[in-house]
């Protein structure tokens, strides 16, 4: 049987160094004593070297208070969460702090009560995406005792920091770029309409029809929930209900502006089974980018949410708040772009059904 290797110490690493047990401990605790650039690298490139692994609750001891740092997000199977828990956990761990990530399911009650666990937990601070009306959540926030930071989405009024993303902006350019390429009948297809973010990307899709002075009407909009159990795959097969409801029509519309990449491939697929091909039949916008939309056939036109960004940006604010309380808010508004790939046409023939 192989000997237990010995467990590498900060004296082991002093040793190596030629420096004091001290400064070793001062550098890996990220400490705000003064030690130069090169020895910290030195002792960080040895650290790294001999795999000497941090005690993450020693250190919560010593500095009496929490390392850990809540993140609660609305799905960890949705890529696009993925990316932000993955940016922000990066940044936490880079900075000493231990993520601990929960899952509300798209549910505000569960969302609710995550809130209290990690508040009876004394984490460190929370980084929360929520699903919650604006009424309940601000109720809610007034009650934490603790840093927190809202990502992803924030709502009217909202004093605190904040890294949010211009929902309106980016339907309104979804929107606008199908218009360009000669589409009139635009339909809105979305889950429905109970978050701060779908209600602000229904909003930017009428603004930009009626900016080009075309008929915003509710008939228009297709918008149903899913009782599907399988909540990995809840937004694909809300996509998959969404497009038989685009079949219930007398008419297929020249394009579908979505309000997620899931859902738009939910569609496509559908459509796809149907016989209706995209975009030769109609045009189909996703919203988010992620990296899936390039693997599937047809690539998919999207509007880019910066989820790396932002994750890390989140994280990086609310350390910096758990550190110094009274550092200044910050609320940022990430920007949306356009990315153009081949599920959107450019000539388009009404297809009757």
């Amino acid at each position: 049987m192989a000997k237990n290797r010995k467990k590498v110490t900060i004296s082991d690493i002093a040793k190596i160094a030629g420096v004091s047990i001290a400064t070793v401990s001062r550098v890996l605790s990220r400490s705000d004593y003064p030690v130069s650039e090169e020895l910290k690298r030195k002792i960080i490139d040895i650290a790294n070297q001999v795999g000497y692994k941090p005690n993450i609750f020693g250190q919560m001891l010593r500095k009496g208070r929490s390392c850990e740092i809540g993140i609660i997000v609305p799905s960890i199977t949705n890529p696009f969460y993925s990316q932000l828990l993955s940016a922000a956990e990066q940044q936490c761990l880079s900075q000493g702090y231990v993520p601990f990530i929960c899952n509300s399911m798209s549910n505000q009650q569960l969302e609710l009560n995550q809130l209290s666990m990690l508040e009876e937990r004394s984490v460190a601070g929370i980084i929360l995406s929520s699903v919650s009306s604006d009424e309940v959540l601000m109720e809610r926030l007034k009650g934490v005792q603790m840093p927190l930071i809202l990502f992803d989405q924030s709502f009217d009024g909202y004093k605190g920091d904040c890294i949010q993303f211009d929902f309106f902006k980016g339907a309104y350019l979804a929107t606008e770029y199908l218009i360009q390429c000669g589409h009139r009948d635009i339909v809105f297809a979305s889950g429905e309409l109970d978050r701060r973010s779908r209600c602000l990307m229904y909003e930017g899709y009428k603004q930009a029809l009626k900016d080009s002075n075309l008929s915003v009407s509710k008939r228009k909009i297709i918008y149903t929930s899913t009782e599907e159990e399988n909540f990995e795959k809840k937004d694909y097969y809300l996509g998959q209900e969404l497009g038989k409801l685009l079949l219930q029509k007398e008419y297929l519309p020249d394009a579908v502006v979505t309000i997620n990449d899931i859902i738009a491939i939910g569609l496509i697929n559908y459509l796809k089974h149907e016989g209706i091909q995209v975009p030769h039949d109609l045009s189909v916008m996703g919203f988010d980018d992620i990296a899936t939309c390039e693997m599937v056939t047809p690539p998919l036109s999207t509007i880019h949410q910066p989820a790396v960004e932002t994750g890390s940006l989140a994280a990086k604010v609310l350390i910096n708040r758990i550190e110094d309380m009274n550092h200044k808010t910050v609320q940022i508004m990430m920007q949306p772009s356009l990315v153009e790939r081949d599920s959107v046409r450019k000539v388009h023939k009404k297809v009757r059904r």
